[in-house]
């Protein structure tokens, strides 16, 4: 993670709240008391789990922000265990540790594999973690 300054903070920005990394929902500023410094009020979304979290600090502060990145991979299937076998265009790896996501995401995945179609599916890491949040099908490969 990095630093930058509260006020610098923006909305669909990265945040850390209670060391987990979050997409900034609402930013409100309050003006300087007659004693302190103008505080910046932070609600944020996890990344990972969608839970919305909320944060203060005064405007002078440094907050930290997660290094979060986004990375498009070919699914080329779907083991027996729910793991994706995905491949990396860029190194040519492939990539079997990350689980087919639940509900209609995991659907949309799995229909499209099932169908042979060629899709490509967004990854998005951040603090050791990863998590799959997009899919579309990939019509430029034949």
């Amino acid at each position: 993670s990095s630093g930058i300054n509260a006020e610098y903070g923006k909305k669909g920005g990265y945040l850390l709240i209670k060391n987990r990394p979050c997409k900034v929902d609402n930013i409100s500023t309050s003006k300087p008391g007659k004693h302190g410094s103008a505080k910046c009020s932070f609600v944020a979304i996890d990344i990972f789990t969608g839970k919305k979290s909320e944060a203060i600090s005064p405007g002078h502060a440094n907050v930290d922000v997660p290094i979060v990145t986004r990375k498009e991979y070919l699914t080329s299937g779907i083991d027996s265990a729910g793991f994706l076998n995905l491949y990396d265009e860029d190194t040519g790896d492939m990539i079997e540790d990350i689980r087919l996501p639940e509900g209609d995401l995991g659907d949309k995945i799995k229909a499209l594999v099932d169908a042979d179609a060629t899709c490509m599916v967004s990854v998005l890491r951040s603090m050791g973690e990863e998590k799959v949040i997009d899919v579309k099908e990939d019509n430029n490969k034949n």
